[in-house]
């Protein structure tokens, strides 16, 4: 009886042990049908039976279905820039400039930048950033404009000063005379921007201004006709030497105009005396 009791003792265990056997021998026997080469390969030493590299195998399928191929072709890899949203055509692109900054933007320079987009498939998204990063850079550099001007202004000044020495209230004087004399509104413009920043500017416009009077610039201040006071010397002698010219004639339907032109020029180069 107690042979008996002792042989049964604990079946449970007993299968336990036995199934935890069969179960290693799975695991090693699920890699017996492959060949050498592949069953000691390390990448299935953590794969336990044939479900998991079942699982395994189907994972990395869809890993590698999500990825996108590199293009070795023009056409493969016009095709992924057009997957990856560029446009079919260079004009597809939509570039909305705000009408603050539509005068730092030219139409052709435009189009030119829609090209090259297109060719290196560069997608709406990529274009916008473009443009905006443009913009902010434009913003900067207008901002620091005026800090730019002063700068280079003093450069020129130093500049001046150490070559003109004590000639150099002077020659500015000169310059400013000679501005005064020749210049229309547009070139003033013009030098009071980074033109007049210019050391060879300001040196030509001193070299005008040194023919040019005080009395002869405030009369071209003060003086309504367009034209210098030696432009003015010169047609006052033209009509002079023209016996044909209405000013000379008083019965002309041009003279009264005529005479108030010539006062205006004489004006211009005497003064209003």
């Amino acid at each position: 009886m107690s042979d008996t009791t002792t042989q049964n003792d604990n079946p449970v265990q007993e299968s336990s042990v036995l199934g935890s056997q069969v179960s290693d021998n799975q695991s090693e026997d699920w890699r017996s049908s492959l060949s050498d080469e592949i069953k000691n390969d390390a990448t299935l030493s953590n794969i336990k039976d044939l479900d998991s590299a079942a699982k395994t195998l189907i994972h990395q399928q869809k890993m590698l279905g999500s990825r996108i191929p590199m293009p070795k072709t023009d056409e493969e890899r016009s095709e992924l820039y057009n997957k990856l949203g560029r446009p079919e055509e260079s004009s597809g692109y939509k570039l909305e400039i705000p009408q603050t900054h539509q005068g730092y933007f030219k139409e052709n320079n435009l189009n030119e930048f829609r090209n090259v987009a297109h060719n290196i498939g560069l997608n709406q998204d990529q274009v916008n950033a473009l443009i905006n990063y443009q913009m902010k850079t434009i913003d900067a550099d207008v901002a620091s404009e005026p800090s730019k001007l002063a700068v280079s202004k003093a450069e020129t000044e130093n500049a001046l000063k150490q070559e003109w020495g004590m000639e150099y209230d002077k020659n500015m004087r000169s310059a400013k005379r000679a501005l005064d004399v020749y210049g229309d509104d547009e070139i003033k413009e013009l030098m009071n921007g980074e033109a007049g920043n210019h050391p060879a500017v300001v040196r030509l416009f001193s070299r005008l201004g040194a023919e040019v009077t005080e009395e002869m610039a405030k009369n071209t201040q003060n003086n309504t006709l367009s034209v210098s006071p030696l432009d003015a010397k010169a047609e006052i002698d033209n009509i002079y030497a023209n016996a044909n010219h209405a000013y000379h004639k008083p019965y002309d339907k041009d003279h009264k105009n005529a005479v108030e032109h010539m006062r205006q020029l004489h004006e211009k180069v005497f003064g209003n005396k």
